[in-house]
């Protein structure tokens, strides 16, 4: 009997892992172009040129792209490219070369390599907790929060590390666990790939091997130095290879990369609780408050309450670690696990508040942390449902209550989830934080202007915000394309003016740029939840 309910199980699992694929691959086109997407096309072709000089390749590149600069005198060339030089290298063997065809495949493989992620992390779920229940709560607190399930269609960069992430805690974990070659290969290889695409992954063999020292298991010192060493000499063989701008002059460009990471010269100013600060300078919560206003309630509370049961346990046996017969920091495997997963949340935490690193745009550069935290909140709901069952069947129908929801949302808004704020924030942050600050809405309302049928084309569009709509056009149609002609901040010349009202430096500082002129009224607004996300004004002086 058992065994049927578990079989049954495994077929609800499947189903939703094939209803979700089926999903993405249904909506994959509908979502409009962020502003750094076509950047990380142009890093990955930057380090294709680099190849086929290198190895005096016969491809021609520039029919893909123009003026592609040298690597070395690239300013992004820190940049890890185990996502873009792939995809660079599909569109040339392909020969896509229309501009909507291109980041429709990147769209694609963004949301397949999260897709794949995803049920990964099911896995990983499922080997912690032996839980088929707990896993798929895991899996589900992953996919249905608005604005990652939104980002994993478009966002290069976050979402394509919080996928590498969790492909490397899961076989750091087999690692950890059992010190077999496999393991030690698998995991090396994981974290270098992880590492190449953003460098603060570089912490987490670092944090593996100093838990295999720690862990008075019967291995011997001798070991685990032999087993240590082999682990990090695969990884840097593997960081090297996937990455190559450390061809040229390996650990000294390591070093600049990392500490580009430590304090990124971004010099523009965030929209934080109702005040522009400067990106340089945000405050220690600042990245507590996004993460509270943007996660679903539900979600935030399972989160915080595993986080703190980490705490109280690591707490806890380090006060009594000379009754520990054993002197670890943990009393088995599974509180070894939460505590790993407490200090792979803390460190990178620490490290961005003790180097003030540059943050800017939302959450988004720390999503990577989202999965560790959700395990720490699993770790909380095993705890209740072996200890406080009917806290447990509880929480299960507030889950379900919220994952409808959720649901509800991201089908009601979609393509536009990436704007999501929870019920309780809704109330409390109007216009005092950035709405679309990717611009990934934009797309959405220039085809509703360019579908107008009273219109003669093509219209000058201006925009009050900073906001590039030639970045727009590269994911329209090519009739779209066509129908309006971007004139940057001239409003003087402009049929129409855009704002999305996400600005660089605080508007008052550029009147002249930001400031609507008195001869354009209000043509269209873009609302989600009350909230103008875009608006559109008229030149009453040639539109009466």
């Amino acid at each position: 009997m058992k065994s049927k309910i578990l079989l049954k199980l495994n077929y609800h699992t499947y189903f939703f892992f094939i209803l979700y694929f089926i999903i993405g691959i249904l909506i994959y086109k509908d979502y409009g172009i962020s502003f750094d997407e076509n950047i990380n096309r142009t890093n990955g072709f930057v380090t294709l040129k680099y190849i086929v000089q290198l190895f005096n390749l016969d491809i021609n590149l520039n029919s893909f792209h123009k003026n592609i600069p040298n690597i070395f005198d690239y300013t992004d060339k820190e940049y890890g490219v185990v996502f873009d030089l792939p995809l660079a290298a599909l569109e040339v063997f392909f020969g896509i070369k229309e501009s909507q065809n291109i980041f429709f495949l990147r769209h694609l493989m963004t949301f397949i390599i999260f897709y794949i992620s995803s049920i990964s992390f099911y896995f990983l779920c499922l080997k912690l907790f032996k839980d088929k229940t707990l896993s798929i709560i895991g899996f589900f607190f992953l996919i249905l929060s608005p604005r990652i399930f939104a980002q994993s269609f478009y966002n290069p960069k976050d979402i394509i590390f919080l996928s590498f992430f969790i492909f490397a805690l899961f076989f750091n974990l087999k690692f950890l666990y059992s010190q077999k070659n496999t393991n030690i290969f698998f995991a090396a290889l994981f974290s270098a790939l992880m590492t190449d695409i953003r460098v603060i992954g570089i912490f987490l063999p670092f944090l593996t091997i100093f838990f295999i020292f720690l862990n008075t298991n019967k291995e011997s010192l001798k070991t685990k130095i032999y087993i240590s060493s082999k682990y990090f000499l695969i990884f840097l063989v593997f960081l090297f290879i996937f990455w190559p701008f450390l061809w040229g002059n390996g650990f000294i460009n390591l070093l600049n990369a990392i500490n580009e990471f430590k304090n990124y010269p971004w010099m523009g100013d965030v929209l934080y609780n109702g005040k522009f600060i400067n990106a340089k300078f945000v405050p220690w919560h600042y990245f507590f408050v996004w993460f509270i206003i943007t996660t679903p309630v539900l979600f935030s509370l399972i989160i915080f309450s595993g986080l703190f049961l980490a705490l109280k346990i690591f707490f806890i046996n380090l006060i009594n670690i000379e009754k520990n017969r054993f002197k670890n920091f943990w009393n088995n495997y599974s509180e070894m696990v939460l505590i790993y997963f407490f200090f792979i949340f803390f460190i990178p935490i620490f490290l961005v508040i003790l180097f003030n690193s540059t943050l800017y745009t939302g959450w988004r550069q720390l999503y990577f942390l989202y999965p560790p935290l959700i395990i720490l909140g699993i770790y909380f709901l095993k705890y209740i449902k072996e200890s406080r069952k009917i806290y447990f069947k509880i929480f299960l129908f507030l889950f379900a209550v919220q994952s409808i929801f959720l649901v509800y949302f991201i089908a009601k808004n979609h393509p536009h989830q990436h704007v999501y704020f929870n019920k309780f924030a809704n109330v409390l942050i109007k216009d005092k934080f950035s709405y679309d600050y990717w611009g990934v809405s934009n797309h959405t309302t220039i085809k509703f202007l360019l579908d107008s049928k009273n219109l003669s084309f093509p219209i000058k569009i201006s925009s009050a915000s900073f906001t590039d709509l030639n970045k727009t056009k590269l994911i329209l149609d090519k009739n779209y394309q066509n129908k309006f002609i971007f004139v940057a901040d001239n409003h003087d010349e402009a049929d129409f003016i855009f704002s999305n009202f996400y600005y660089y430096k605080n508007p008052i500082f550029d009147r002249k740029r930001f400031e609507i002129p008195a001869n354009f009224k209000s043509y269209y607004k873009f609302k989600i939840d009350e909230k103008v996300i875009n608006e559109l004004y008229i030149n009453s002086l040639k539109y009466n």
